[in-house]
């Protein structure tokens, strides 16, 4: 596929979408792409998860970096 090809579809794509989440994600992809000191501003399910993980970890409810790492490898054999 060529770029205008790859355009073309987009663009048709976006024109057939009321997607409202979506269109703002690739708003912020384009936005981020054209200028890189962009910064995306979280919605506040974003800022919940966000405070809820910070929370966990202050708690103590948190692994290493490592043992993330070896229960990924784990739940991928599977």
């Amino acid at each position: 596929m060529t770029v205008i090809e790859l355009k073309e579809k987009l663009i048709e794509k976006i024109n057939n979408t009321d997607d409202e989440q979506l269109l703002e994600h690739i708003a912020d992809i384009i936005e981020f792409e054209h200028n890189p000191e962009y910064i995306h501003a979280m919605s506040q399910g974003e800022i919940d998860a966000v405070k809820e993980g910070l929370e966990q970890i202050k708690n103590g409810q948190c692994i290493s970096d490592e043992e993330a790492h070896r229960q990924i490898e784990e739940w991928l054999k599977k």
